[in-house]
C-alpha cells in the first residue's frame, strides 16, 4: 500500500475511534447526570412531590375557577332552537333589534359547517319573525381563501332569501373575544342577542357583557363533537383575556348598522 494511502487509512481509523469515544463519553455524562437528578429527587422527595402536585393541580384549579366565573351567564340564555315561541317573547321584551351570529368554520368549498348552519338557521328564523331587524355575521377572514362572514351571508341569502341589507359581515371576528369587542367598539352595540351553541353561549355572553353590551343568547340545537372539552379550555382563556391580557383585536372606524 502506498505511504499516502496508508496514512489516510490510519487517519480514518483514528477518526472512527474518536467518534466512538465521543459517543461513549456523552452516554457516560448522560448517565451520570441522570443519577444526580435521581439522587436529588430522592433526597428532596417531598419537595418534588409538591412541585408535581402543583403542576397537575394548576390546570384543574384554572378550569374550576373559569367554570364558576363563566357559568352564571347561562341565566341570560333566553331559549333554545327547539321552542320558537319561547324565544320570541323574551327577545321582544328585551327590546333587542340586532343579533350576532358567531362563526363556527367553513369547509374547503367555502360552505358553512353543519354547526354553523344550525346557528344561521336559528338566526334566520328570528330575523324572519321580526324578533331582530339585522344580523351581524362575525367570523374569521384572516386568510385569502378562508372567509366565514361571506359564507354565512351567502347561506342566508340563498337558503332563506334574506336581503343583503339585513346582513352585516364582520370580517375580523377571529375569536369570540374579538367578535364581542368589535360589536361594542366598532358596531357600537349596547344590546344584543347571540346565536350560538348551548355550550358556547355562557362564554360568549360573558365576554360581550365584559365589553358593556347587555347580551342574551338563543341556543342552536347542534353541538360539535368536542364541544365540552373545547369549552373547558376556552373558558380558561376567556378569563385570562378578561383579567390578564386581551386579544389583539383589529378595530377601526365605527360602522353604523
Amino acid at each position: 500500500m502506498p505511504p499516502r494511502a496508508l496514512c489516510l487509512f490510519h487517519l480514518c481509523i483514528i477518526v472512527k475511534r474518536l467518534e466512538i469515544f465521543s459517543k461513549r463519553s456523552a452516554a457516560l455524562r448522560y448517565t451520570q447526570n441522570m443519577q444526580k437528578y435521581i439522587s436529588y429527587i430522592k433526597a428532596h422527595r417531598w419537595q418534588a412531590a409538591l412541585v408535581l402536585a402543583g403542576l397537575i393541580a394548576a390546570p384543574l384549579v384554572a378550569m374550576v375557577v373559569s367554570y364558576w366565573t363563566v357559568s352564571p351567564n347561562a341565566k341570560y340564555i333566553l331559549a333554545d332552537a327547539g321552542n320558537l315561541q319561547q324565544q320570541q317573547k323574551p327577545i321582544k321584551d328585551k327590546d333587542i333589534s340586532v343579533g350576532l351570529v358567531l362563526g363556527a368554520g367553513v369547509d374547503k368549498q367555502g360552505r358553512p359547517y353543519k354547526e354553523l348552519r344550525a346557528r344561521l338557521d336559528v338566526a334566520a328564523a328570528a330575523l324572519q319573525r321580526g324578533d331582530v331587524d339585522k344580523l351581524i355575521l362575525s367570523g374569521d377572514n384572516r386568510f385569502k381563501f378562508y372567509d366565514e362572514p361571506t359564507a354565512m351571508k351567502k347561506y342566508l341569502m340563498q337558503t332563506y332569501g334574506i336581503a343583503s341589507t339585513k346582513l352585516q359581515p364582520d370580517f375580523a371576528g377571529r375569536s369570540t373575544y374579538e367578535s364581542c369587542q368589535r360589536a361594542a367598539q366598532v358596531f357600537e352595540q349596547k344590546r344584543l342577542v347571540l346565536f350560538s351553541a348551548q355550550t358556547h353561549l355562557p362564554r360568549a355572553i360573558y365576554l360581550c357583557r365584559h365589553f358593556g353590551i347587555e347580551t342574551y343568547g338563543i341556543a342552536s340545537t347542534l353541538e360539535a363533537n368536542n364541544a365540552v372539552r373545547r369549552e373547558a379550555v376556552a373558558r380558561v382563556k376567556a378569563v385570562y383575556n378578561v383579567y390578564v391580557k386581551g386579544e389583539p383585536t383589529i378595530l377601526g372606524t365605527p360602522i353604523h348598522i
